[in-house]
């Protein structure tokens, strides 16, 4: 289906209409946050996760 959908659309249509490129540049992030500091988010539950990748990006930028 997603191949059919992009010989119609094209490709960059079709990562744009699915959200690809958000996940994308999601990922691109997420990599440079690890790399500066470590693999793993020491905080255990989701909030406290996010609140430790906010507090790494801010110090890294």
């Amino acid at each position: 289906m997603i191949l059919r959908t992009c010989q119609e659309q094209g490709e960059a249509e079709w990562k744009w209409q699915s959200g690809y490129h958000r996940r994308s540049l999601a990922e691109t992030a997420m990599f440079r946050v690890k790399t500066l500091f470590s693999q793993k988010l020491k905080n255990r539950s989701f909030a406290a996760q996010q609140a430790e990748a906010y507090l790494r990006v801010g110090v890294g930028y």
